[in-house]
């Protein structure tokens, strides 16, 4: 009986659960890796980013990854533990991937006039959409699912919403206009249509990518300079917030 029961384990151990296997034995003395640690790393992570976003958390499997990189399986389980931690780290470094991207086009195009700038970064967004959308869809999947549950989705989120409002509160106040939280609502509304039409794009290449870059910049240079010259009152009106126990709330 004792005999059988390690056969079992052991037949169990050389398939790949997607729910999580045994993590395979750590590796003995005298033997050297094939390549230096961070190398191997970041071997896995690129080849478990493509298997992540387009077979999702349990599609997914170890196996598959690991002869995607042409890593050892029970290599990749030294390195990263397994399938869940995996799969947070890919989370992990496609959310930095992203965040690195939109920054540094918001940060290189801040001093440009306001159509110029509202066009670059568009641009910037149908660009990432179409050249990292492995790490796009894989965060936008992850962030309206629960299993496993990530803070990453949302927290680059948080970061790219915070940075386009205080790029929009910065451009208000040039003009002696203090908009508060509104400009965390233009943020959310301008990030959002940019988003959607690039999502689409990036699903349907038969869509005209400059006409619907020239739409954004236009629809949202329009709205902008309406809310300047005739309706600067909405704009103020929306930032105001009607906090609990406040006076007049």
């Amino acid at each position: 009986m004792t005999e059988n029961r390690g056969a079992d384990m052991t037949e169990a151990r050389a398939h790949d659960d997607p729910a999580g296997p045994d993590t395979p034995p750590k590796r003995g003395p005298g033997r050297p890796r094939s390549q230096p640690l961070e190398m191997q790393r970041r071997a896995v992570l690129d080849a478990a980013l493509p298997v992540f976003a387009n077979q999702g958390y349990h599609g997914a499997t170890i196996e598959t990854i690991a002869r995607g990189c042409g890593i050892p399986r029970p290599t990749v389980y030294e390195i990263f533990g397994g399938k869940d931690a995996l799969f947070a780290a890919v989370l992990d470094d496609a959310a930095e991937r992203v965040y690195g991207r939109l920054s540094a086009s918001f940060a290189e195009s801040g001093d440009m006039p306001l159509r110029e700038f509202l066009r670059h970064s568009f641009t910037a967004v149908f660009d990432l959409f179409e050249r990292d959308r492995d790490a796009v869809m894989l965060l936008l999947n992850a962030e309206h699912s629960e299993d496993p549950p990530h803070p990453a989705p949302s927290e680059v989120r948080r970061r790219l919403l915070h940075d386009v409002a205080a790029l929009t509160r910065s451009r208000w106040e040039a003009l002696g206009v203090e908009v508060g939280d509104a400009a965390e609502v233009v943020a959310l509304l301008v990030f959002r249509m940019a988003e959607g039409l690039a999502l689409r794009r990036a699903n349907d290449p038969t869509w005209d990518r400059e006409a619907l870059i020239d739409l954004l910049t236009e629809f949202t240079f329009g709205g902008i300079d309406r809310l300047w010259s005739q309706a600067l009152d909405v704009l103020v009106a929306a930032g105001r917030r009607h906090r609990p126990g406040a006076a007049g709330a």
